[in-house]
């Protein structure tokens, strides 16, 4: 049974699995290379329309849903997810042979001799490549993160399998020569989990809460170019896009950590690299599970400072938000398996559970839970008279 798809709740749990399933794969066969994601974003932004979402688009492409509470003044809450994946992109062509640029962290693979990509053409073709090297590392940190598996430059070269083909007008993206999408032995497996995984997940969980009565709003954030340093998050954040009282859930990928295990549940995230973030906004999720546990025991939650990368709740936090995240744990980050470049995985049943989470922590939009907080702030006056008795007895 999958984690958290018993009803007991008011959000038809089997509804957002299939939905979130359904558009996740949709979302594995586009490019999602950074600034090469409109395909991605495109698709996000019709299906929220088609789902009863007010929908806009910024200046820099951000993808912006919401779902309209009966006070709009009250705190709304914001699910934030970007759209691209590190990639590479063609920056010249001799004949047969092609110069790519990296675009995001990739792996010390993505730069090895054999491995496979594919340029995607002017009319979305997929055109065989192969790359032959990559420029050596210069400097002490390109050098460092060589060590630690990351490829140390941005300069790859790679060859056409057909030879004929010109590409016409440059740049081009270019992708892993990986799977779209497959779910096997409860995993979901991908080219681009991170972060379509967070898109397909928000999306789907504000779709089921469209009719669903909140005080205040509820977004859905899909920003772009992540990988390359926050960017779409950034102007967002500095622009105000949404209100500055709200609050923001950065729902992630991330990888694997001891306490943030593949399938043992989504993440509470409660900081990345950059930042530590806010009990305030936290309180949203932990007032979600408590009320998903009382339906669902058996839902399975995990909590974990996540500090392999940042997120984009640390770009809201630097321009004054309160901050939290979820994060469905990750395996082969940005393509990195254990033989190469493989396929990104997650649990099918975290990735459900999130958003189920998604959908019950929407509903407290404009509520402004306590939490534990409340209860530590309550004033233990019975245990208090009793300190006193035994200080004073001894």
């Amino acid at each position: 049974m999958t984690n958290g798809s018993d009803s007991g709740t008011n959000s038809d749990f089997g509804q957002i699995e299939s939905a979130a399933i359904e558009i996740l794969s949709d979302l594995g066969e586009f490019t999602a290379t950074s600034y090469w994601e409109d395909g991605p974003a495109e698709y996000l932004a019709e299906h929220a329309r088609k789902g009863g979402l007010e929908v806009s688009i910024d200046e820099w492409g951000n993808v912006l849903a919401t779902k309209l509470g009966n006070d709009p003044a009250t705190p709304g809450i914001a699910f934030v997810a970007h759209t691209d994946h590190p990639g590479y992109e063609v920056v010249a062509q001799e004949g047969s042979k092609l110069t790519l640029k990296t675009l995001g962290g990739v792996g010390i693979a993505a730069g090895r001799e054999g491995t496979r990509v594919l340029v995607i053409g002017e009319n979305g073709e997929r055109i065989e490549a192969t790359v032959t090297g990559a420029e050596p590392a210069e400097g002490d940190f390109p050098k460092s993160r060589e060590v630690a598996g990351w490829l140390g430059t941005d300069t790859v070269y790679a060859e056409l399998a057909d030879a004929e083909i010109n590409l016409g007008d440059l740049p081009r993206p270019v992708i892993p020569d990986l799977p779209d999408f497959s779910i096997e032995d409860g995993l979901i497996k991908m080219r681009a989990a991170d972060d379509l995984a967070g898109c397909a997940a928000i999306l789907a969980a504000l779709e089921s809460i469209v009719n669903t009565s909140t005080d205040g709003n509820v977004y859905g954030l899909f920003t772009r170019a992540e990988e390359t340093g926050l960017i779409g998050a950034r102007l967002a954040a500095e622009n105000e896009l949404l209100p500055k009282n709200t609050i923001i859930v950065s729902v992630e990928t991330s990888s694997v950590l001891p306490g943030a295990e593949i399938g043992e549940g989504v993440v509470i995230r409660t900081g990345d690299r950059a930042a530590t973030f806010d009990y305030e906004a936290e309180a949203y999720l932990g007032q979600a599970v408590h009320k998903i546990k009382s339906a669902n025991p058996d839902f399975k939650i995990q909590r974990q400072l996540m500090n392999a990368g940042g997120c984009e709740a640390s770009a809201f936090k630097a321009f004054g938000y309160k901050v939290t995240g979820t994060a469905f744990p990750l395996g082969a980050w940005h393509n990195r398996g254990e033989t190469g470049v493989e396929p990104e995985f997650i649990s099918k049943d975290d990735f459900v559970g999130g958003a189920i989470l998604i959908a019950e922590a929407a509903k407290l939009a404009g509520t402004s839970p306590k939490g534990v907080l409340a209860r530590l702030a309550d004033s233990p006056s019975e245990e208090s008279d009793r300190l006193k008795s035994a200080r004073l007895n001894r």
